[in-house]
Parts: C-alpha cells; sequence; structure tokens
C-alpha cells in the first residue's frame, strides 16, 4: 500500500488534529472548574474580561486578591492583583539533560509555581549576529519548555542569551559590545531573534551580559552608554512581535560589576531586573585583597540589602526588581579542620559533586544527599537567610532551602520586590521539592490550572429554567419571551407580562425561557369578570400572580400557569404553593414536605390574612420535593435593593419615604430567579415589592460518547490489521536496542504475520529523502501514542489523555500485553531511558512501528527466563580478535583480547612519549620533529586507584552488557563485574595532532578523505617549540603560570595531580572510541561476518550499530584551550602581539578533525551496508517467495535500508560543542 493510499484530506486533517491534540491547556469547563480563575469559551483558565467576560463558562465571579480600591491589609498588592511576590522566573538549563546523573528535564519543571521559564541559553553568532542555540540538541528542549505552556498557559517562556561563558576568551567574548555599539549589527540580531523567538513559541527574552565595561570581562568603556540604547531598541523591536515583547535582563550583586550599569536609562526599557543575589562568595575570592578566602556563604541576606541600595539611589521602581535565589550551594575545602565557621579560611573548592561535577558546587539535590548520607550538624544563620553544614572534616557548602526561602521571601515582600528567581529550576530534584517549597514561601495564589481531572464517562447537563426578569428588563439575549394562550387575553400574540412590584408604570416584569430547551405554554388564570380565583388548569402549575384587575375581596388574584413537562420549568414542577389566605393553617402535601421559603403575597398576587394590631400576616408556604439533590432551589435570600449596577432609580417625588428608604426593589442577580414576591410585611408601607431569588440547580447526567474516542478506537484496531509505516520508523529505528536483539529459540527476527509493511510498491526499495515527511496509514496512532509519552513526563493528566491512555490499552495492550502503559512506561523510564531522553514523536513511531518487537523485548526484559541471548557487549571480541584498541595511541591492546572477571594488576598509567612531526620547514628546509611526553595519570587496581584519587564513585559501562545493540551509558555500573580502565575523555593523542596542525594548518589525507588546510595564522615552529619548555626560562615575569606549557595541557585533560578529570570505563566502552578513528573491523573478520547466515547476519548489524557512539567532549576541551589561552597570552607579552590565535587554531582543528572522523565512520558504515544488502539480496533471489529464507532475507534487506537513513541522520559530531562552549552557572 502508497503512503499516499488515503485522500490528501484525511492528511491535512492528520496534521489538524495533531495542532488541536496538542493544546492540552484548554482543559476547563463546568464540570471541570479552574482552581483559581474564570473559565473562558475557549477552555483556558485566567482573569480579566478575556476570561471572565460576557462569554465566561464557569467560576466567573472570580475576584483578584487586591486592586486600588481593595488594598491589602499587609505588604503591598503587585501588578498581577495579588498580595505579596509578582512573577517567579526560573532558569533552566539545557544542559542538565546531558549530566552524568540527576538529569533534568523540562517535563519535570513543576507547573503552577513558576510564571517565566528562561531557558538558558542562547547565544549570539559573532559574524552575523544571528541567534543560536549553544547546541544544536537544545532546539528539541526549547520545544519541549514551550510546550508546558500548553498546560499552564498562563507561562512565559523566555530565551536566556549569553551567560558567564560567553564573555570568556574566545570568539564571543566581545559579541555583546560589538553588538550594542552598532545600529547594523543590532537589526541583525534583532530580525535573527524575533524568527527565532517564532519558530519556538518564546515569549521573551532575557539578556544576560556578563560583564558590559568590565575589562576583566573583556567589556569596553562605551558599553556604560551603548547598553541602554540597545535595550531600547530592542524593546521597539520586540514590541512589534505582537505579543513576544517580555524583556528582562540579569544585573550582577557585586558593586564591582554593577556599576557598569545604566541601570537609570534602562529601566525605561526592560520589564524585570533579575538581581543575582547569590554566589556573592566563592572560590575567587581567594587572593582577593578586599574580600579574602574566607569561609563566607554565597548568598547572604545582609549583603542583599546592601546590594540592592545602589537600586534605590537610581530610583528603580521595586516591583521592577527580581530577587536571585540559588538551588545549589557554593563548597569549600576547609584551611584547618578546626576552625569551621564563617571567617574562617578555606583552600580550595570542595570535591566535585557526582552529578554537578565541578569543583566548589554542589546542587540542593546533592546536598540533600550528603545530608542524608553524612548526618552532619545544621547551622542555620537566621540573620544572613542561609544554612551551613560540614562533613568528612574538612568539606563545606552553604545553601538555602525551604526556612531561608521563607526569609528571603519575606523580605522581598517588605520590600515591595516585583518577584522571586531562581538559578537554576534543573538542580532540584526530579520531583520539584525546592521548586513547590520555593511557591509556597513565595505564597504563589494563582495557578491557572484546571482543578480536577474526571476519569469517567459521564457528564452533567445543567438545565436553566424559565424566569420573571427584573422591572423594565428584556429578555437575556437568545432566551425567548412567552405569550399568553389563556382565553382571556386582549390579543393573540399577547406577552406574558406582570406589573408587580415594579415602582415605574409601564414598567414589567417578562417571563422568558432558555433557547435551548422546550418552552411551556402560559397565560393568565382565571379572571371570571374581575372576581379572580388564582387556580390553574389540569396539567399546569403556578409559576406568578397579580391581583391586577381583581376585585377588592381580601386574597383574590390571578395565577400565572404553565404546562408541565417541560425541562425549562422542571423545578417549579417540583413545587407548589399552599393555599391562601388563612395561610398558616395549611400543610404541604405528602409527595412535597419541604418548606422553601414562605411569602405573605406568595409569589406576588396574593395575600394572607393577618392581625391588624401587630401588622403582621401569614405566610404562605412553598412546598417542594427535595428528594433528588440534583433538582433543588439553592441559596435562596430576600432582596428588597439589588441592583446590577450599584445603585438605584427612583421616582423624583421621592415616594412614600424619604430618599430611597421608601421603595423595595424586586430584583434578581442574573444568576438566579424569582421564586415568591412579597409587597407586606418588610415592604409594608413602602412601594414595591421584595423577591425571594434562588440559585436554579437542574442537572442531569448523561451518557458521554466522544466521537475521537471511537475515532481513536477504530483506528488503532485498523492499525493492527494493516500496519503500515513510513521508512522513518520501521523496524530497527532504534538506536537503543535496534535489531539484534532475540533469544536462542527464536528462528525469526519478527513473526511475519505482525511484521510492519514499508510504505511504498516494494517493501525494501524505498529509501527515505530529507525532505520526506512520515506517513502512517492510522491518523490517530501517532497522535496518541505521542500524547501517552508527553503524558507520563509530566506531574499532571488532561482528560483527554486519560482517554488516549485507555484506549491504548483496551486495543494495543489487549494483543501486546507488555504494551500496556503500567510496563511500557517502566520500561522507558527506568530500564531504556527513552521516556524523557529521546524526540516524544520519533519513540512514539517506532512503538507503533514495532509493536510485537517491542512487546516481546519488554518481556524478556522483565519477565524471568532461563533463556541466553545470542549477542552481547561481552561477546565482541569472539567475532573480532582486535575488539580492544587503546584510544589514547590507537593502538591495539593485545592483553585485553578476551574480557576476564578479575582485577588487573597494572600500576599508574606511565608518561607516554609523542612524536609531533611538522615535516620539512619550508624556508630553512630543517626537519620539524619534537617529543612531548604526557604526565602519569591513576590507573589500575580494576578502577579502584582511580576512585580513591578523585573520590569518584562512578564507573562507566555499557548499560546493557549483555544486549549489544544497547549503546545507552550506565554512569553507575557495578565495580566487582567488569575489567575497568581510566579513561582520558579527551584522547592524548590528539594533542600532539593538533600541534601539528597549529604549525602546518593541514589536516593530511587518510582513509581515503581529502586533506584540509586553514586560511588563519600559522604558530611558527620556534613558537611551538615553547610548548616543550619551562615558562621560567622563557616568560617569567610575563606570567603567573608555572611548570611546562605541554605538561599543563596534559595535566588539564586528567593526571595524577587532576584526577578529576578522568573516569572509570569497561574495556569494551573504552576501546570504542579507538575503533572510529582507524578501521572499526578488520577486512578479514568482516568477511567471515559477512556470509548468508542468519545469526552471522545480526552479528554483522550489531558491528556497525556498535560505532554510533558519540561523546561529549566539552569539558576536557574547555580545560584544554584555556591552557593554550595562557600559553598565547604568555607569548604576546614577551614577544608582543602575535598574528596567530593558539586557541582558535585548536578550536578549529577540533572541528575539522571530528567532522572527518564522523565522515569516515558514515563511509565505513554505508560501504559494509552495502556489502551486506547484495549478500542479502542473492538469498532473496535465490529463494521461493514465501519461504523463510526468502523472509528473512526481506526482513534483513529492510532492516539494511533503515540503518543507511540511521547512519545519515546518526553519525554525526555536533560541531557547535566547539564555537558556542556554555558552561554551568549563569
Amino acid at each position: 500500500m502508497g503512503f499516499l493510499s488515503r485522500p490528501r484530506l484525511v492528511y491535512l486533517l492528520f496534521f489538524l488534529c495533531f495542532l488541536i491534540a496538542q493544546t492540552a491547556g484548554q482543559n476547563c469547563s463546568k464540570e471541570n472548574p479552574c482552581a483559581t480563575g474564570c473559565c473562558s469559551k475557549h477552555g483556558y483558565c485566567g482573569t480579566g474580561d478575556e476570561f471572565c467576560g460576557a462569554d465566561c463558562v464557569d467560576t466567573c465571579n472570580y475576584k483578584l486578591g487586591c486592586d486600588a480600591n481593595n488594598p491589602c491589609a499587609q505588604g503591598c498588592c503587585n501588578k498581577f492583583g495579588f498580595c505579596g511576590l509578582g512573577p517567579e522566573f526560573g532558569y533552566y538549563e539545557t544542559w542538565s539533560t546531558r549530566r552524568r546523573c540527576k538529569q533534568f528535564w523540562p517535563e519535570q519543571i513543576p507547573l503552577g509555581v513558576y510564571t517565566h521559564i528562561n531557558v538558558a541559553f542562547a547565544v549570539i553568532d559573532p559574524d552575523t549576529f544571528e541567534v543560536r542555540p549553544s547546541l544544536t540538541a537544545d532546539i528539541e528542549l526549547f520545544k519541549r519548555v514551550a510546550r508546558l505552556k500548553q498546560e499552564d498557559p498562563d507561562l512565559k517562556v523566555y530565551i536566556a542569551i549569553g551567560g558567564w561563558s560567553y564573555n570568556d576568551p574566545g570568539p564571543t567574548a566581545t559579541t555583546f559590545s560589538d553588538l550594542a555599539a552598532s545600529t547594523s549589527n543590532q537589526n541583525k540580531f534583532f530580525n535573527s531573534l524575533t524568527k527565532f523567538m517564532s519558530t519556538y513559541d518564546l515569549d521573551g527574552v532575557d539578556i544576560d551580559w556578563e560583564y558590559p565595561a568590565a575589562d576583566d570581562r573583556s567589556g569596553r568603556p562605551e558599553d556604560f552608554d551603548n547598553f541602554p540604547k540597545f535595550l531600547k531598541n530592542l524593546k521597539a523591536a520586540l514590541k512589534r512581535t505582537g505579543g513576544r515583547d517580555g524583556l528582562s535582563i540579569t544585573l550582577p550583586a557585586s558593586f564591582w560589576y554593577l556599576q557598569h550599569f545604566d541601570i537609570g536609562n534602562m529601566k525605561k526599557s526592560v520589564d524585570f531586573f533579575n538581581i543575582m543575589t547569590y554566589d556573592l562568595h566563592g572560590t575567587w575570592d581567594k587572593g582577593n585583597k578586599w574580600t579574602g578566602e574566607f569561609l563566607d556563604a554565597h548568598t547572604n541576606l545582609t549583603e542583599i540589602k546592601a546590594s540592592l541600595d545602589l537600586l534605590w539611589r537610581n530610583n528603580i521602581p521595586p516591583d521592577q526588581v527580581v530577587l536571585g535565589i540559588a538551588f545549589y550551594g557554593r563548597a569549600y575545602t576547609i584551611a584547618d579542620p578546626s576552625c569551621t565557621k564563617p571567617g574562617c579560611l578555606f583552600a580550595s573548592g570542595a570535591e566535585a559533586g557526582d552529578c554537578s561535577h565541578e569543583v566548589g558546587i554542589l546542587m540542593n539535590s546533592e546536598i540533600d544527599e550528603v545530608i542524608a548520607g553524612k548526618r552532619p550538624r545544621i547551622t542555620y544563620d537566621k540573620d544572613a537567610a542561609v544554612k551551613m553544614i560540614t562533613w568528612d572534616d574538612n568539606q563545606w557548602v552553604s545553601y538555602d532551602d525551604i526556612d531561608t526561602f521563607k526569609l528571603k521571601a519575606d523580605f522581598a515582600r517588605g520590600k515591595c520586590l516585583g518577584g522571586l528567581m531562581v538559578w537554576a529550576v534543573s538542580h532540584d530534584h526530579t520531583n520539584g521539592t525546592y521548586s513547590l517549597a520555593l511557591g509556597e514561601a513565595a505564597q504563589r495564589k494563582f495557578k491557572a490550572l484546571p482543578d480536577t481531572i474526571k476519569t469517567d464517562d459521564t457528564i452533567k447537563i445543567k438545565h436553566d429554567q424559565c424566569k420573571w426578569t427584573n422591572c423594565g428588563d428584556l429578555c437575556p439575549d437568545g432566551w425567548v419571551l412567552l405569550r399568553r394562550h389563556d382565553d382571556d387575553r386582549h390579543h393573540d400574540g399577547e406577552w406574558m407580562l406582570d406589573d408587580g412590584g415594579c415602582i415605574f408604570k409601564n414598567q414589567d416584569h417578562r417571563l422568558c425561557c432558555p433557547p435551548d430547551q422546550d418552552a411551556p405554554t402560559c397565560g393568565w388564570y382565571t379572571f371570571n369578570n374581575g372576581d379572580c380565583e388564582g387556580k390553574c388548569p389540569d396539567g399546569s402549575f403556578e409559576l406568578g400572580g397579580t391581583n391586577r384587575g381583581c376585585s377588592t375581596a381580601f386574597g383574590n388574584y390571578q395565577a400565572a400557569c404553565c404546562t408541565s413537562g417541560q425541562k425549562s420549568t422542571a423545578l417549579y414542577e417540583k413545587c407548589e404553593w399552599a393555599a391562601s389566605f388563612e395561610c398558616d393553617s395549611w400543610k404541604c402535601p405528602a409527595e412535597k414536605t419541604d418548606v422553601l421559603l414562605k411569602s405573605c403575597n406568595g409569589n406576588g398576587g396574593s395575600a394572607c390574612g393577618g392581625d391588624w394590631r401587630t401588622n403582621l400576616n401569614e405566610e404562605r408556604k412553598y412546598c417542594c420535593d427535595s428528594s433528588d439533590e440534583n433538582m433543588t432551589f439553592d441559596d435562596c435570600e430576600w432582596l428588597d435593593d439589588y441592583s446590577e449596577t450599584g445603585y438605584q432609580v427612583i421616582p423624583a417625588d421621592g415616594g412614600s419615604g424619604s430618599g430611597g428608604s421608601g421603595y423595595c426593589f424586586s430584583s434578581c442577580p442574573k444568576d438566579k430567579v424569582r421564586v415568591a414576591m412579597e409587597h407586606y410585611n418588610t415592604c409594608n408601607k413602602k412601594t414595591g415589592s421584595r423577591a425571594k431569588c434562588c440559585s436554579p440547580n437542574y442537572t442531569t447526567t448523561q451518557k458521554k460518547v466522544d466521537p475521537m474516542v471511537e475515532l481513536w478506537t477504530a483506528d488503532l484496531k485498523d492499525w493492527l490489521k494493516n500496519p503500515t509505516c513510513s521508512t522513518g520508523y520501521g523496524y530497527g529505528y532504534d538506536d537503543t536496542f535496534g535489531v539484534g536483539y532475540d533469544k536462542r529459540g527464536f528462528t525469526d527476527m519478527l513473526p511475519i504475520e505482525y511484521a510492519p509493511r514499508y510504505a511504498g510498491t516494494s517493501g525494501i526499495s524505498l529509501e527515505k529523502r530529507q525532505d520526506q515527511q512520515s506517513f502512517f496509514t492510522s491518523n490517530s496512532i501517532l497522535i496518541v501514542a505521542t500524547d501517552i509519552i508527553y503524558t507520563y513526563r509530566m506531574t499532571s493528566r488532561t482528560n483527554k489523555a486519560v482517554k488516549e491512555i485507555k484506549v491504548w490499552n483496551d486495543v494495543i495492550a489487549a494483543r501486546y500485553t507488555y504494551l500496556a502503559t503500567s510496563t511500557l512506561i517502566p520500561f522507558l523510564r527506568d530500564v531504556t531511558g527513552e521516556l524523557f531522553s529521546v524526540i516524544a514523536e520519533d519513540l512514539a513511531g517506532r512503538i507503533i512501528c514495532n509493536l510485537e518487537y517491542w512487546n516481546r523485548m519488554i518481556k524478556d526484559c522483565t519477565a524471568p527466563s532461563t533463556l541466553d541471548e545470542v549477542c552481547a557487549i561481552s561477546d565482541l571480541d569472539g567475532f573480532d580478535d582486535e575488539y580492544s584498541i587503546d584510544p589514547d595511541t590507537y593502538g591495539t591492546n593485545s592483553a585485553s583480547t578476551k574480557r576476564a572477571l578479575h582485577s588487573l594488576d597494572k600500576r599508574d598509567g606511565a608518561p607516554r612519549d609523542f612524536t609531533v612531526d611538522c615535516g620539512t620547514d619550508p624556508i630553512t628546509g630543517q626537519q620539524r620533529i619534537m617529543i612531548i611526553t604526557s604526565v602519569a595519570y591513576p590507573n589500575g587496581g580494576n578502577g579502584d586507584n582511580l576512585a580513591n584519587a578523585n573520590g569518584l564513585t562512578v564507573r562507566f559501562a555499557v548499560a546493557n552488557q549483555r544486549v549489544c545493540t544497547d549503546t545507552s551509558i550506565d554512569p553507575n555500573a557495578p565495580n566487582n563485574l567488569w575489567t575497568w580502565v581510566t579513561e582520558h575523555i579527551f584522547e592524548l593523542q590528539l594533542i600532539p595532532r593538533s600541534i601539528e596542525f597549529m604549525v602546518t594548518g593541514t589536516l593530511p589525507a587518510v582513509q581515503g578523505l581529502p586533506d584540509f588546510s586553514t586560511g588563519s595564522k600559522r604558530m611558527p615552529w620556534d613558537i611551538a617549540q615553547l610548548l616543550n619548555q619551562d615558562y621560567s626560562t622563557w616568560a617569567s615575569g610575563h606570567t603567573t603560570a608555572t611548570g611546562t606549557p605541554i605538561i599543563r595541557i596534559f595535566n588539564s585533560l586528567g593526571s595524577k595531580i587532576n584526577p578529576a578529570r578522568l573516569v572509570n570505563t569497561e574495556t569494551h566502552l573504552n576501546s570504542m572510541k579507538g575503533r572510529l578513528r582507524k578501521q572499526p573491523l578488520g577486512d578479514d573478520t568482516w568477511r567471515n561476518l559477512n556470509v548468508a547466515d542468519e545469526r552471522a547476519g545480526r552479528a554483522g548489524m550489531n558491528e556497525i550499530r556498535m560505532q554510533l557512539v558519540n561523546r561529549h567532549l566539552v569539558d576536557t576541551y574547555g580545560a584544554a584551550i584555556y591552557e593554550l589561552g595562557v600559553f598565547q597570552k604568555a607569548v604576546n607579552s614577551v614577544f608582543g602581539q602575535r598574528d596567530f590565535s593558539a586557541p582558535n587554531l585548536f578550536r578549529t582543528f577540533m572541528i575539522n578533525f571530528m567532522r572527518r572522523m564522523a565522515q569516515w565512520a558514515s563511509n565505513w558504515l554505508n560501504s559494509r551496508i552495502d556489502e551486506l544488502f547484495v549478500t542479502w539480496q542473492a538469498v532473496q533471489n535465490a529463494a521461493t517467495p514465501g519461504s523463510h529464507a526468502y523472509q528473512v532475507a526481506t526482513t534483513y534487506m529492510a532492516d539494511l535500508m533503515e540503518f543507511r537513513e540511521l547512519v545519515r541522520l546518526r553519525v554525526i559530531f555536533d560541531e557547535s560543542i566547539f564555537v558556542y562552549m556554555q558552561t554551568p552557572g549563569s
């Protein structure tokens, strides 16, 4: 079946439904009210006319907490209409998803706590001034954060641009200065920014320039004047976006940097100043004569007050200032373990946390682990609003928690500050412990989220009741004014009117009925030529009364009667009036025993007897049947002065009393109906009547037939009959498990009767183009599966998601038991880790196109089994004797040909000599060769030596050693099962190769790839040789650096004195990197695998899969380039400003080296795929269609087509990590 087999209209409807499906925030209704705010006709919660106006659906009387006429009892009324603090900004670090542990994903941000999420960081291209993501991987995270707005419509998402590292030495160091100084550059930036914000659905921008005009942060003096002008222009550009105009900037709390901000002029342009009132102290204090290396907390309320004084001196409105709070602590190693109080000295930053992995930093989630495991004594300094702990004799950290949050929030409230901001939301526990605590401290009351989630399939329908309008009012819009049908009407078409209780002539009450229900037939009964008798004909009931035209006999009146049996008057039928005049003597009938109310005039026209001496009348009873709680009059009250406008209009003569006291007004609020009217008793001797007003409560329950549920169910059932996928989602499109997973005893990769067929004329002939969309024979299944993944990422569920989960379990899990959400979701979350880490649409597509495969895999991985896997990581060296390669030298480690389950006795990694060969000098003709030597590093003891040296307990291994297709990495692998070696994440041999490039400017042609030459100025050979000489011999007095530059560079990559950069890895994982730099598999070994054997075919494909490994080099790359920056600075100081840049040359080398490595891997993989395809195509051609051999060959050929596309998509290297490098921090 072709992928366009359904009409094009269905394709368009698919995407329309997808857009509608994503609007999960449309989730309030009469049945699902807002927790706070009004529910609009579009299904959103909010305040203001848009939500609470004429088209409001429910909770329409919601009022803001304060305003100019309703001030706060304590504190300030913020601009959002609540007493206390306004917005809460939460910064979200995109790199938090790439931490070795405690990864934090967008969906784990608690909803309803933050008003703004600032996604950190995007960057500005220093050449084009266009906005770019720091890493291409961040793009999906931008989208996922913005998607949170569908669950919390009040949430605003800003993009934060810049950050501390952005102004570090490098290509972006002066970008902000260049931008602020040039109108032309600004226009390029504004155009790019507005497109960027529109593309990723962002509401504003946060400018994080650290710092203008500061010479130690690459600033220029003119930044002071240029920055406010830039912000003014930026705000004007944002105003033209039609709503994406939010603008905030970060401010330092340090006077040293804050003095360079012209905040007086900036306040006219920015919405909020986010002041970073944390990091007041840190390891940078060491050696500073003004601060010194004291154990001072990084946040201190006393110092915060002083920091804000500069703002007040510049007349910055307090509600424009947002107070910064940290979800992390600054940690130190104490100089003297006997002195641990503030004022004592620190020696250095504390040991890096296992997950934050940065010396001197601990996330709050890590601090909690220290407290739970070490049980240290907690010091609480209430004056400074900070807590501190000491552990392991010499480790110390200061931090904030719920107690200090409250102190800081109280301070902010007392100063009428605009709100609070957090660096960073992503330092929290995944259950949002600290975010929720901050929300409690801030007393944020407005959460525009649905109050409840209904899981049943019934709905309650409210039936409005006919009612009398207030005097002179017309019927509500759309309502029907009833006509008289009694015999005494003056003419056909006469209206049902009643002037009783109205104080002006020519004013009447009108009897009106709702438009969406059948109206009764009504009239006035019975006139009898003035001898009125207020009795209704059989089959009708009394709804009103008047004594207009009746004789003076006491108690005579006409009754307004309407026919029974209509829902629009059902409540009135549940009640009846007891007889009039001798009212007290009458009792309610047995079927209507509840007395709802009493009125001496009944519903207006009748009268009861009374005692003339006391001027008190008897009262007529209104008797009701209240047995059905869904059919009652509620909240009844007598009103004699109600007015919708708040004031009354009275006749000019003033009436029988003075002022307005001589009148009673028979009016009810618009959401109530009048059930009785009385002009005696309270209103005696006054003009007019009072009204008994009640809320009509009549609802019926109806089985809800959701057409979407029917559509989903039908489509999912159709899918099971004919599961046709595009090639992008076919079997094997799975970079975690892939095709090779199998158990002994299974002869087929996939049962043919359930195997998904690929779209197109041939199941194996399609090759997906770059621009080709993915199509499915079912419009619903991708939407349903994607929504389910999003739902389980979130902490809340919508009604729609609950129904989708039920349909999935009823249809899909009915056939594939292990794909029930109760087993599928834990598997994706806890076993593969893909619930959060993979794009939801991709993951959904892979599952639905491989239902049998996933079902079998989950069963085998979760249910006890005695079967052994055919393919496991530990078996790979059985296929290839040279599997283990030393990535530091690219040489084979013959000692580890086969895995050994025992400890190695190898001593520390010894220094190694590397030859730097820069060829012949083109001028002198001399050979340019030097030997550089690396440094020793901890190794051996089966990983224990390194663990003892750096204190890191994490050990990296392939997550599932017994499934060779699982390339995910486990950072907490058991240390007693495998053989461990020390890994340099940044291989040592890249240093000599990079020096050769910096001198020659060329990467030579290798492995069929052409050479590469840079156009940048190259490093002279005589300068390069200085890398191997001690700084003291050639740069004394020009640098504080000591030792040899090359040794410092090697140390930065990890060594005995810097073990923190090293990690323990299982030997096979360590060798994978080296295999990517040379031929991944020997030709002879490959020929043995490329045979028409089913099991060998799997092994060959597994070898392909094992090459798809991408390691992040950011940390170690940053350390190496820093040392090259130190070297460059020393060279410039000694020899004058040189025209080459060692850091930039190194950056160019890394970009092109990794690019060539990816290209080589891609070429190798594609050539092997081609060979495998030829092998299995021959098998298919020779086999009988329908035979086992034919089916196996067809399956493999389809899988190989998938692999070809997978190589194109996955064998890439994100070069942007070398251009726009961001590190944790703000």
